[in-house]
């Protein structure tokens, strides 16, 4: 059973990272190259604004300096296959975590880690987001061990803090599950509900809590780093990420079916749900359902909780009599015949290095210029590298990240630095790409002397033709040049 058990392991955390291998390519992964690049080469931390020229020389809040520069190194060292295959060991990082803290059978475990991932992919793209998504994970277990298991060292949580607001700015997800829990762990007191943690160790808990979100100001920002989180959100409303989830999607409906299992859950197992999990499942979910880009923090709290209480419910529902038989019957005609071990050792080992194999492959072959050269405008950056016209570019939102990393020469009207360009600028571009009057003098005032943009935004069919002509279009990119 042990072997079966180690077998079907790999096997479930293969399939993660077969999941979870795409091509390395995300819109903003192309300015944290460039970031880490920059501050390599200068020896120095970039805190002002480098690659635009709308808001070049002010201050940036960089809150992934470490990151930027750890993501450049990896490209320096290995190119896009590092990139590649670091981004699906994070996955499987994030989701071991979770399935090592988990005590339900291992079936139902590693099912539901498979469904996570599928439901994670969308947004597993190399990005320093998924440092914090490790970190979120790992401060989830250290929690759970902590009140659950055994009383852990709290001091831990300032070098952990510490090192978050280094990485990247969703620190805040961490605040947020401290709060949950402290919360919680005070009402299951306060109401006799599972409490697990005295009041005196709930008063340590957020006493050291309070000193490790305070650590989150050691950085090169200082308490700037505090403001990203907040100016994001007022300033992305109308960017994809900050959207709440498209449910016509299929992307999001395994996060749907983790809450209906939730549900489902909650309604047959044999204890009700404590404050600390409840508070953390609506945290989450409600930050999910306010913005996509909390999807997969929302996975990460979430699968744990669904697992304790579906797994609770399942062996409710097996308790019953006349299941319980034929559940036996069926375990043991299923145990007759079996392989010998040597064999089965054997065969196991074959399969799993051949999965192995065919992996590292295929993370080759999706990592390679050509197949990264499909989902950029690669075409078009060359055409414009050859041809040199002159500048300042009004580019398009979604690739103002990989015309910083693959065109130099010309700095970007926007970028995806929601923080860095403001409400303002984000309205500004808004107007220039729907082709208002207001958008078509923004043109001439701003000395736009060519056009940056995916083929079907509204201000290409209003360009005067006497002043502007298309002088390339693919697919995904056309580009206009203001007639001298």
């Amino acid at each position: 059973m042990k072997q079966t058990n180690c077998f079907f392991t790999v096997i479930v955390f293969l399939l993660v990272i077969t999941i979870a291998t795409h091509s390395p390519v995300d819109n903003d992964m192309w300015w944290h190259l460039r970031a880490g690049d920059e501050m390599w080469h200068q020896g120095r931390i970039l805190l002002t604004d480098q690659f635009s020229y709308t808001k070049f020389g002010e201050l940036w809040v960089n809150a992934f300096w470490v990151s930027d520069l750890g993501l450049y190194g990896l490209w320096a060292i290995g190119g896009f296959f590092a990139v590649t295959a670091a981004v699906s060991l994070l996955a499987a990082a994030v989701l071991w975590i979770i399935f090592k803290r988990m005590n339900s059978p291992i079936i139902l475990r590693g099912l539901l880690v498979i469904l996570a991932m599928a439901g994670m992919v969308a947004n597993w793209t190399p990005r320093p987001q998924l440092l914090s998504f490790l970190l979120l994970a790992w401060l989830d277990y250290f929690l759970h061990q902590h009140i659950n298991v055994k009383r852990q060292p709290l001091w831990v949580l300032i070098p952990l803090f510490a090192l978050w607001g280094n990485l990247h700015g969703g620190f805040i997800w961490g605040a947020l599950l401290l709060l949950a829990t402290l919360a919680g762990e005070t009402i299951n007191n306060l109401l006799d509900n599972q409490s697990q943690l005295s009041y005196k160790e709930i008063g340590a808990l957020s006493i050291w809590s309070a000193i490790a979100l305070l650590a989150v100001s050691i950085n090169p920002n200082g308490l700037r780093l505090w403001k990203l989180p907040f100016q994001q959100v007022n300033v992305s409303l109308g960017i994809q990420e900050w959207l709440s989830p498209d449910f016509h999607q299929f992307y999001a409906h395994p996060m749907l079916w983790l809450l209906f299992l939730l549900i489902f859950g909650l309604g047959f197992a044999q204890k009700r749900i404590s404050f600390t999990d409840l508070f953390k499942g609506l945290g989450f979910a409600y930050l999910f359902f306010f913005a996509q880009r909390n999807l997969i923090a929302y996975t990460i709290i979430i699968l744990p909780i669904v697992e304790k209480y579906l797994s609770s419910a399942i062996a409710n529902i097996a308790a019953v009599p006349g299941l319980q038989k034929s559940l036996e019957r069926f375990a043991s005609q299923t145990s007759k015949g079996q392989f010998p071990q040597k064999a089965t050792v054997a065969i196991n080992s074959i399969l799993i290095s051949l999965f192995s194999l065919s992996l590292l492959g295929y993370t080759y072959l999706v990592s390679t210029p050509e197949s990264i050269a499909k989902e950029v405008p690669a075409k078009a950056v060359e055409w414009i590298k050859q041809n040199r016209p002159r500048g300042p570019i009004f580019n398009s939102y979604n690739w103002g990240g990989y015309l910083i990393w693959g065109l130099r020469d010309y700095p970007v009207f926007i970028d995806g630095r929601a923080d860095l360009y403001g409400n303002e600028l984000i309205r500004e571009w808004s107007e220039i790409v729907e082709g208002t009057d207001k958008g078509l003098g923004l043109l001439e005032s701003r000395g736009i002397n060519l056009i940056f943009l995916e083929p079907h935004y509204s201000l290409l069919n209003k360009l005067d033709p006497d002043e502007w002509k298309k002088v390339y279009s693919d697919q995904q990119i056309a580009i206009y040049q203001r007639i001298p």
